[in-house]
């Protein structure tokens, strides 16, 4: 680590600190997306299963379209607060590359610019709440396909059977 004389060497450092966490939490967010699309993937297939080897369950496999839609939600949970941590990053960009870094220089101290805020929770405005919005999330494709696809899946199964 860098010797801390000054508050803008400090500052640098917490900045440095800043990316590493919030990579890390995107890379996390990521890993825990895909565990919920594996374990969708898996109790919805025992449990269609389930349905379909019990007679007394047959009626019943409508029901299993809850189970994706469930994990959905939970997925877009992670998935805004994912963006957060996203929208932060792209927030440190912009500085990074734009006028406030040689004015920081300058000035000796990071200007027009919050250290720590990882979760961009000092930052409330309508383009983050756009960038993060549960409604934008809900219709990732990459998400909206498959558990849409597997709660229609059982409401098929379900027509499809003979009454």
């Amino acid at each position: 680590m860098a010797d801390n004389n000054t508050p803008l060497q400090y500052q640098i450092e917490m900045l440095k600190a800043e990316v590493e966490v919030v990579n890390a939490t995107i890379r996390q967010m990521d890993d825990i997306s895909k565990s919920l699309k594996e374990w969708t993937i898996t109790v919805w297939a025992a449990s269609v299963g389930g349905s379909l080897a019990t007679p007394a369950l047959k009626p019943y496999v409508f029901a299993t379209a809850a189970i994706p839609l469930l994990f959905w939600l939970v997925d877009s949970y992670h998935h805004v607060v994912q963006r957060r941590f996203i929208w932060r990053s792209l927030r440190i960009m912009d500085f990074l590359n734009d006028e406030r870094l040689p004015k920081s220089f300058q000035q000796g101290r990071l200007v027009d610019f919050t250290v720590m805020d990882v979760a961009s929770r000092r930052e409330i405005n309508e383009d983050l709440r756009r960038f993060a919005s549960w409604s934008r999330v809900l219709l990732y494709r990459t998400m909206s396909i498959m558990y849409v696809g597997l709660a229609a899946a059982s409401l098929v199964l379900w027509a499809a059977m003979p009454k």
